[in-house]
């Protein structure tokens, strides 16, 4: 019979096949480790070039921003100038002083006013001379519409008469 100590010794083979794996257990330890720290270096160097991009992206946003701030300041400077400039040229004297030199205008010496009187509408008079009584309102509205008729012919024409 064995004794104890032959029944726990291995095998020469199974010996021999053990420290092998060993040997391979140790080498993927070693080289597991290596992997992490890897992948940690390059998710650190990752992270940072992330967040340096980020900086990189709001100084150019800020960039952009104090040239469009700078633009808005020019432009409105221009547009008050521009406003000034239009304010000057809508002024009385100014128009009065280029009509009397150089288009040689001048004040007139009198103003005659002209009162037109509207004739009353030739319909109207008809109307009410033949045929039944018509409606006062529409009479009316008749009239009206006759002398406005009659007043846009006579400033169409001109008023040339004097009185």
């Amino acid at each position: 019979m064995v004794g104890k100590s032959a029944a726990l010794a291995p095998m020469p083979e199974e010996a021999a096949s053990r420290s092998g794996r060993r040997i391979e257990q140790r080498a993927r330890k070693k080289i597991a480790p290596l992997t992490a720290y890897g992948l940690f270096v390059a998710t650190v160097v990752v992270l940072v070039l992330c967040y340096v991009a980020q900086y990189a992206y709001v100084a150019q946003l800020n960039l952009r921003l104090a040239r469009a701030e700078k633009e808005l300041a020019r432009l409105t400077a221009v547009k008050e100038q521009l406003e000034q400039e239009a304010s000057e040229l809508k002024s009385l004297a100014r128009i009065e002083k280029e009509a009397t030199q150089r288009l040689g205008l001048r004040e007139p010496e009198e103003v005659k006013v002209v009162a037109v009187l509207p004739k009353p509408p030739v319909a109207a008079q008809t109307t009410a001379k033949s045929g039944p009584a018509p409606d006062p309102k529409s009479d009316k509205v008749t009239a009206f519409l006759n002398w406005a008729q009659w007043v846009r012919r006579a400033l169409a024409k001109g008023i040339s008469e004097e009185n």
